[in-house]
């Protein structure tokens, strides 16, 4: 994992990288709000990258709950089958973000540059450490709903798409999501 510094150096250099992205007037045009997606970060070159295209999958978080997503992969079919049982670091994408996963023999990291999506008016990077004495409760509660570097799954689940999914539940139930 990066050191402090490091990771300083890693925001800035990823800023100065955006903001170059922000200057390309089809990028904006495409994505007024400046959230590019991962696809046209990575076409633009900015650093050398592989990407494993049998390793990429497209999954979705509850598809369970929308008739419209019937039958196709799910984040848990991918988090199964991969991510678990693979150390790696992953470029996980949605809803208009993503954030790095590095994954471990001990632990699963959350790396992530846009603290709002941890916590309101957050405006700093963050690392989540998620190992064996990690444990997950309810808020307000000491149940435990998920331990050890599991809780890493139920975080991203639980609470990164958590409010994506509520939104997209209520579009849905109003017959209004433009697929």
């Amino acid at each position: 994992m990066p050191t402090v510094q490091q990771f300083d150096t890693l925001i800035i250099d990823g800023s100065t990288e955006w903001r170059h992205l922000c200057e390309n007037v089809s990028h904006v045009t495409q994505f007024p709000d400046k959230h590019f997606d991962l696809e046209t970060v990575l076409r633009a070159g900015i650093r050398p990258v592989s990407v494993s295209r049998e390793k990429s999958f497209v999954g979705f978080f509850s598809p369970e709950k929308f008739d419209s997503l019937m039958g196709v992969m799910s984040f848990d079919d991918i988090w199964n089958h991969e991510i678990s049982k693979n150390i790696g670091v992953y470029i996980v994408s949605w809803n208009d973000h993503f954030f790095v996963l590095k994954v471990d023999e001990h632990a699963y990291y959350v790396i992530d540059t846009l603290g709002e999506r941890l916590v309101e008016g957050c405006e700093q990077a963050y690392i989540l450490r998620f190992d064996n004495g990690s444990y997950l409760t309810t808020s307000g509660t000491k149940e435990v709903l998920s331990n050890g570097k599991e809780c890493c799954k139920e975080f991203i689940k639980r609470f990164l798409a958590a409010i994506p999914l509520k939104e997209l539940e209520i579009e849905e139930q109003k017959e209004a999501v433009p697929y």
